[in-house]
């Protein structure tokens, strides 16, 4: 029990000095930015922000839906498409707020969806959205590269950073299963990789429509993302043309895949935002305030999320078993 409390109390700790690294490096960023321009853009956004924080319904009805037709017909229709848009906003925020990989809020779906439907149902969903989503991932950042070697030569930054940002990450995981560690890690995740294979491949095979427009639904829903980063653009008096919105939302994406470790984008969103801005050649304070608005929209829904979760968690009603992807079956 002592280690229990002192492991809590540890936990507690590393998640303030987080915090307090997080609001200092923001500090630091509107330091060097400026605060003035950024304050001045900022409030040039005024109650903007309400507009941005609720346009974001559309990319979580649209995930929603990318989730719905990660099941089996018949299966779906059981499942009431509110409780589906409230399920994904609260495994996002628990994605958001926990260095995961994206991995805990998948759980946190599956558990509430206990009692909903079968186990293997929920988790045979989870499988098959995640790919779907991963994939759909891809299409909208080739479709980026695109964007941005139309604006850009390929001597500019934000080519660097693509290109840059590809073979730093195929080559830690090179480096990674090189090593011993590595090559142990792949031999355990293995048997439970090739479950996850087998029923991602029945549905396909089963339901490929689905299969198709679950990827549809998400890349839409990534798409979205390049619609609001034009919108907050506008807002701060910064009129930018769609391709460059894509952009800007492709660079965001890599930059946040490549810092999933931070809670809550601490730090991260803005240094990030300033540093896609600069690769664009856009006024670095703006990509600081453009940071911030995003940050108030992705910590506003996390609230949300929170409440939904807590809410789920408790209102859920008794399944003959346990929903989670700890042991998916091969059927």
């Amino acid at each position: 029990m002592w280690l229990g409390v002192h492991a809590a109390r540890a936990l507690r700790r590393r998640r303030a000095a987080t915090v307090s690294v997080g609001l200092a490096a923001v500090a630091a960023l509107g330091w060097l930015a400026g605060p003035g321009a950024v304050t001045a853009a900022l409030l040039d956004v005024g109650w903007g922000v309400v507009l941005i924080i609720a346009q974001e319904i559309v990319a979580h009805v649209l995930n929603a839906l990318g989730w719905r037709f990660a099941f089996a017909r018949k299966h779906a229709a059981g499942l009431r498409f509110p409780e589906l848009v409230r399920l994904r906003v609260a495994g996002d925020a628990v994605n958001y707020l926990t260095p995961s990989a994206t991995i805990a809020g998948e759980i946190a779906r599956a558990a509430m969806l206990r009692g909903r439907c079968a186990a293997d149902v929920a988790a045979a969903s989870i499988v098959v959205a995640k790919t779907a989503q991963t994939l759909a991932q891809g299409f909208v950042i080739g479709a980026g590269v695109v964007a941005l070697g139309a604006r850009l030569s390929p001597g500019r930054p934000a080519i660097s950073v693509l290109i840059g940002s590809a073979v730093a990450i195929a080559g830690t995981v090179l480096l990674l299963m090189s090593t011993h560690r590595g090559r142990s890690l792949a031999a355990r995740a293995w048997p439970w990789l090739a479950a996850i294979g087998r029923r991602l491949g029945e549905f396909v095979r089963c339901h490929p429509g689905r299969a198709a427009l679950s990827t549809l639904m998400f890349a839409l829903a990534y798409a979205w993302g390049a619609f609001e980063a034009y919108w907050i653009c506008r807002f701060l008096h910064l009129p930018v043309t769609i391709s460059t919105a894509l952009a800007i939302e492709v660079l965001s994406i890599t930059v946040d895949g490549m810092l999933f470790g931070v809670p809550a984008k601490l730090g991260t969103q803005e240094g990030g935002k300033m540093a896609v801005f600069a690769a664009l050649g856009l006024p670095v304070s703006l990509g600081l305030a453009f940071g911030v608005v995003r940050h108030v929209r992705e910590l506003t829904w996390a609230a949300v999320g929170v409440y939904l979760s807590s809410a789920a968690l408790r209102s859920r009603p008794a399944g003959p078993g346990r929903a989670g992807l700890a042991a998916p079956s091969a059927s």
